[in-house]
């Protein structure tokens, strides 16, 4: 009889199909479902002829209430990006999770106490402060000058770039504001308390759209700074820190405890299957040549008729509706991503040209 696994997040198309590779029965809980989801029973939000928008459709709550039909089904549970991320989560008591449990998560997600308690410890941080009104964002603009503004839960995600005198529309209050440090954005990856890479991240208008791993060109004397950051809050499973670094010191601005992004561009680097590491907690291997990964956002409204192939994951349905700056699909491979993302492009089109669809 197979071992059974659940795994619940936004995009689970990753960790699915690893442990559909090592021959578990995988339930996928997911807001998308790609072609390219392996799973052998599939519960999902998106309507996948007509995408619509994530912000705008997406329900952690109905999620979880599916996950929780099924959790006591299964042998594990993995969570990957966008549960237990916010201040309304539901947080249930599961324990059968790979990693942190959906209490922790949502404790880490608080992005302000997060950032009290690393500023507290010692660790660099920009300068942040929980925003109520205009007057105060006035306040810490005339400081600074320039800020990101993020919410006040959840790991990675959107965040907005704001200078002095911008004419800023429909914000939400409260809202967290940090001090902005130009510079390229880096992430270490962790595997229990063992560093397994540092990567590049790709940022596109304020939004994680990639990665390079892995990137060796940072010091070592990071290590151990983050390792103590995972220990202090004891995390388990995979965990990532998003840092900047200023005249060669590392700010951490972010904390992510749950499977990251960075999920198979280690596997494919290693050679290794990433899900079996984590359930035996074996994180005796090394990543050899660098992969990067790249998520293709839609520039118009499409319509989607892209072809399987090598390089090329989180593939529509044919005839999709894609809505501008939504996903597409993800290219990860060692080179040629520009080639790849180009043709990705040229078989996708515009919505409303007079061609058919079937056409197209």
């Amino acid at each position: 009889m197979n071992l059974k696994a659940l795994v619940l997040g936004v995009n689970t198309r990753p960790v699915v199909n690893s442990l559909k590779n090592l021959g578990f029965y995988v339930y996928s809980v997911s807001y998308y479902a790609p072609e390219d989801l392996k799973a052998d029973e599939k519960y999902y939000q998106i309507d996948p002829l007509n995408h619509g928008r994530l912000r705008e459709n997406y329900d952690e709550k109905k999620l979880v209430e599916m996950a929780e039909e099924l959790v006591d089904d299964v042998d594990h549970v993995f969570i990957t990006s966008g549960v237990f991320e916010s201040e309304n989560s539901k947080i249930p008591k599961w324990d059968n999770v790979v990693g942190n449990d959906p209490k922790k998560i949502n404790e880490i997600s608080n992005k302000y106490k997060t950032y009290k308690e690393l500023k507290n410890l010692g660790f660099n941080i920009p300068e942040f402060k929980k925003i109520r009104n205009k007057k105060q964002l006035d306040k810490f603009l005339d400081e600074f000058g320039c800020c990101v503004l993020k919410s006040n839960y959840g790991s990675g995600g959107y965040i907005s770039k704001i200078k002095k005198n911008d004419n800023i529309k429909n914000l939400k209050f409260p809202i967290l504001a940090q001090e902005y440090i130009r510079g390229k954005s880096f992430s270490a990856n962790f595997v229990g308390n063992t560093f397994i890479t540092f990567n590049k991240q790709i940022i596109v208008k304020g939004t994680y759209a990639g990665n390079l791993t892995p990137y060796n060109n940072l010091p070592d004397k990071f290590i151990k700074v983050f390792s103590e950051v995972i220990e202090v809050f004891e995390l388990e499973g995979m965990n990532g820190i998003d840092f900047l670094i200023r005249d060669g010191k590392e700010y951490i601005v972010d904390i992510n405890p749950r499977i990251l992004g960075t999920y198979e561009t280690i596997e494919m680097s290693a050679s290794k299957n990433l899900a079996y590491i984590l359930l035996t907690k074996n994180s005796d291997f090394k990543l050899k040549e660098r992969y990067i990964k790249r998520i293709i956002f839609a520039k118009e409204r499409i319509v989607s008729n892209i072809s399987k192939r090598n390089f090329l994951y989180d593939i529509p349905r044919k005839n999709a509706i894609i809505e501008k700056g939504e996903p597409i699909a993800t290219v990860i491979a060692k080179k040629n991503i520009r080639s790849i993302i180009n043709s990705v492009y040229k078989e996708c089109a515009e919505y409303g040209r007079k061609e058919s669809r079937d056409d197209i």
